[in-house]
């Protein structure tokens, strides 16, 4: 009898794990930007903010299944301001224009690269190993030390963070396989930079993962290997060790947006992928992690359509998301709102 209730103890247990904790907070309450005619619609873009201004680079302006797909990459670069609610053109990314990239700041200047060229197939080279400074005093760019002379080939749909004016990236897809490898970038050594392999991942490789890191955490996990995961891992860069956490209160998703507004961490959006023969199903909900009680709570949806390969930033303690794709539609929408 007792080991049947420490059977079944441990399958609520299993079972709960599957459901967020009850929210303290009400449903998030978001506001849309003016209407987005510039920049265009695109999705599996590129985000990144410097004093106080939001930018968007770089995706595709094709759903994978249009005619168009395989030449819908672009290369431009918008600057949003908040105060206006408005954007305006800079100069465009001087290199291929892809898909799946990262992009990090340091010192007030972004650091944009890797990804993954559409004009290719999956399997066959599409790979990018290059990495570009922007610097928004001038609008321009600045070619940087690469990924493609060392030992790596998973560049696609890595994730990306800094700490301590080091830019750390980690996973992605080669074509074939999927990585567990984690890489550090100190842009300021030298003239071009210079990369240090760290300690591997201690779990599963996998592509379409996120980070959510600030000042006092670096959170990481969901993504794509072979399945969906919906893992939750700390890591600490002073130690290169990692703690898994509380798993994502869901089935997994791969392709989601991450933020942290205010010390507060959120994920969004993205897909459950069903295999081969089923698309899955895309998310628009917004999910918040709380650090110190190690929970997730449901913290409602963003409005508009499902849709995975959104980007996300914060700006004066409000989080932005937006863009991204579905199906059927690539997006323009962009959406505030504060915790």
């Amino acid at each position: 009898m007792f080991k049947r209730i420490i059977y079944l103890f441990l399958i609520f247990i299993g079972w709960s794990c599957h459901f967020p904790a009850d929210s303290p907070y009400d449903p998030i309450t978001f506001v849309r930007s003016k209407s987005v005619t510039s920049p265009a619609a695109r999705a599996s873009a590129v985000a990144f903010v410097i004093d106080g201004y939001g930018y968007v680079a770089l995706g595709r302006t094709a759903v994978r299944s249009s005619g168009e797909y395989s030449a819908s990459a672009i290369n431009d670069c918008w600057m949003y301001d908040p105060t206006l609610d408005s954007w305006t053109q800079k100069t465009s990314f001087p290199g291929t224009p892809r898909v799946n990239s990262i992009a990090e700041v340091v010192n007030g200047k972004a650091y944009v690269g890797l990804g993954f060229d559409i004009s290719h197939q999956v399997y066959t080279g599409g790979n990018l190993f290059d990495l570009w400074m922007y610097d928004p005093a001038n609008d321009s760019w600045t070619k940087k030390a690469g990924l493609d002379s060392l030992k790596t080939t998973a560049t696609n749909g890595c994730v990306s963070f800094v700490f301590d004016n080091n830019i750390y990236i980690g996973f992605g897809f080669d074509g074939h396989g999927f990585t567990t490898e984690f890489w550090k970038f100190n842009p300021e050594q030298g003239t071009l930079g210079v990369w240090t392999r760290l300690n591997d991942f201690p779990s599963y490789g996998r592509s379409g993962a996120v980070i959510c890191a600030n000042a006092n955490h670096i959170f990481c996990g969901t993504g794509f290997n072979t399945f969906n995961q919906s893992d939750w891992w700390e890591y600490f860069p002073i130690s290169d060790t990692w703690r898994q956490l509380r798993t994502m209160p869901d089935l997994g998703r791969e392709n989601a947006t991450a933020l942290c507004v205010n010390n507060r961490y959120f994920i969004a959006t993205g897909r459950n992928f069903g295999g081969n023969l089923s698309g899955g199903y895309l998310k628009s909900d917004i999910m918040e992690y709380n650090a110190s009680l190690n929970v997730w709570y449901d913290r409602g949806k963003l409005p508009g359509e499902d849709r995975e390969n959104a980007i996300s930033f914060s700006i004066n303690e409000k989080g932005y998301i937006g863009f991204g794709g579905n199906d059927t539609n690539v997006l323009n929408d962009f959406w505030s709102f504060e915790p």
